[in-house]
């Protein structure tokens, strides 16, 4: 899981893994290739200035070294892409998001019902296929707009395998309780490109000695959407739009 020093962010990630995984859009378990599989996400736990979820991770070929992307398209959700299907994840007690991708884009509904913890989270993930390097690139593009209820914020993870537990295809032990670097960003109303760059991916707890995050190593991305939590919490609702992903 990866974590990142906000106003008390904290999350789970969802349980997918690769991006053969099933074809429901909810959390899900997928398999790598036929010498590993990934496994079930693991939880993590808040920090005192809270903390990102953890991911599933995509199956990483039984040890051999991540494949680098042919081309810089994650996916566009119509023809091309390297991810598989989207998986859901939640905080105790709060509600899913619901995701679709038949108009050509993924939508994701919010309505997370009211946190009873305190730092509450729910959010979308997309499983790598396999492993990928793409250390050759400096960031992620993506296409994004919506809104959320006042108060709700967004971030991103690129999740690598220094943040992830040995269950799931990482290199971290469950007592090592980790999580992914994460970067906030502010939702746009009306649909625009949000670039987050490697290096502004902060935070997270991998094993020891590991990077603030290895983009030779990827095998998740997701956005995490953190309602209010604390002594007022309040529920989140909304809807975001996300298109065409990209390295760059």
């Amino acid at each position: 899981m990866n974590a990142i020093k906000t106003r008390a962010v904290f999350g789970i990630v969802g349980l997918a893994v690769v991006g053969l995984v099933a074809s429901s859009l909810t959390t899900t378990a997928g398999c790598g290739d036929s010498s590993e599989t990934g496994g079930a996400g693991s939880t993590g736990n808040a920090g005192s200035t809270g903390n990102a979820g953890s991911t599933g991770n995509a199956g990483t070929g039984g040890g051999s070294a991540c494949a680098t992307p042919v081309g810089a398209v994650i996916t566009d959700f119509a023809a091309s892409g390297t991810v598989g299907t989207p998986y859901t994840f939640q905080d105790t007690s709060l509600t899913a998001p619901t995701v679709s991708t038949s108009s050509g884009a993924l939508v994701i509904t919010v309505d997370s019902g009211v946190p009873t913890t305190m730092y509450p989270y729910l959010g979308v993930g997309l499983p790598f296929n396999a492993c990928v390097n793409a250390s050759s690139y400096t960031g992620v593009k993506f296409n994004i707009g919506g809104t959320l209820t006042a108060g709700c914020t967004i971030q991103f993870s690129l999740v690598d395998k220094n943040h992830s537990t040995v269950a799931n295809n990482g290199t971290c032990e469950t007592a090592e309780n980790c999580y992914p670097a994460a970067k906030v960003f502010t939702l746009p109303a009306t649909a625009m490109d949000v670039t987050v760059l490697f290096s502004e991916q902060t935070g997270g707890v991998g094993h020891a000695g590991a990077l603030v995050f290895d983009p030779s190593v990827i095998l998740n991305a997701h956005w995490q959407i953190s309602p209010v939590g604390g002594a007022a919490p309040a529920a989140c609702t909304g809807t975001v739009i996300i298109d065409n992903i990209t390295f760059m």
